[in-house]
């Protein structure tokens, strides 16, 4: 089964439908033929009312497999190797392009299987997971999937120079290898 390339957008914030039509047509350049999906309260496709980056939680209800992208996410390479990795591996996330810190980062995830489990954990007490993940040990929704996904593997050990920091990476250009560019942070994409 080819992976799913999944998205959210949730309204209220400095994210726009424009940006779901942009990272869309990236993907349907560099993945012909994967079906995008974006989750998102302008349709009734975000189920619950969590705020901001909690509402990426509800992602964990698709069945894999998924290749999850943040909508700062900037496609420039052919996905393949991504869609394979997602239908290959169990839980894929990014290692913290800041070597100071030591989360996941969850703007670049994929899985093969069943990760509702992931859902249901934090459904079940949303308001404490969302107060208690706001520190730098434990910081929003990758501080929740964290320790929830401890047998995860890395994007940059298994594509290496395929997933790119635009912070870390590309102030000389975008290396060369690059699929992926992830814009954490300021500036977004479609501020440069």
């Amino acid at each position: 089964m080819r992976a799913k390339i999944v998205t959210v957008l949730r309204s209220g914030g400095e994210y726009l439908p424009e940006h779901v039509d942009r990272l869309r047509g990236q993907c349907q350049e560099y993945a012909p033929g994967a079906e995008f999906i974006c989750l998102t309260d302008l349709d009734g496709g975000l189920i619950n009312g969590w705020p901001g980056w909690w509402s990426k939680i509800e992602t964990f209800l698709i069945q894999g497999p998924v290749l999850y992208m943040d909508l700062d996410t900037t496609v420039i390479g052919d996905l393949s190797p991504l869609l394979t990795v997602a239908e290959t591996h169990k839980f894929v996330a990014l290692r913290d392009f800041n070597p100071s810190q030591r989360q996941m980062g969850s703007g670049l995830m994929a899985w093969s299987g069943d990760m509702r489990r992931i859902y249901d954990e934090f459904a079940a007490a949303p308001a404490a997971h969302m107060k208690r993940c706001t520190t730098s040990q434990a910081w929003g929704d990758q501080g929740f999937i964290e320790p929830l996904t401890l047998d995860r593997e890395y994007w940059q050990d298994l594509l290496p120079g395929a997933v790119v920091s635009w912070k870390k990476h590309c102030g000389s250009g975008v290396p060369e290898g690059a699929r992926v560019i992830c814009f954490h942070g300021k500036p977004r994409p479609w501020e440069i």
